[in-house]
């Protein structure tokens, strides 16, 4: 998700500002330019990069573990079962983070929802 920003910000800042906002989510920098908030082992959110006009949000596991316990789930009982698993029991609540996170920075440093849809390595929007 994309998210507009009016005034400039930094992740150090914005990590601060995260925390004293969300005190029930866990937030952490994974190198110098990617912030993860989560909840658990599940539900989680990674902000990315410091760029001038907008916010890159994606929902995501929090943890390594949880990314890896999934990826064995997967190795083992096959592709099916585990999407369906995750698409009813997991992507709700990364979805409810990202979009708690989104909500605060929107109205924290200004601007609307540019294109929720947009990829990452889509640098044109």
């Amino acid at each position: 998700m994309k998210v507009n920003v009016e005034q400039p910000y930094t992740l150090a800042e914005l990590k601060t500002k995260l925390e004293a906002q969300f005190p029930e989510y866990a937030v952490s920098f994974t190198g110098p330019k990617v912030i993860i908030i989560g909840q658990g082992k599940v539900a989680g959110a990674q902000i990315v990069g410091e760029k001038k006009g907008h916010v890159r949000i994606f929902e995501g596991f929090p943890t390594m573990g949880g990314q890896m316990l999934f990826a064995l789930t997967i190795v083992f009982l096959g592709v099916l079962i585990p999407f369906i698993v995750y698409l009813s029991s997991m992507k709700p609540k990364q979805v409810k983070v990202r979009d708690a996170v989104a909500d605060y920075i929107r109205k924290e440093y200004g601007a609307g929802i540019m294109n929720p849809s947009t990829d990452l390595l889509d640098d044109k929007v």
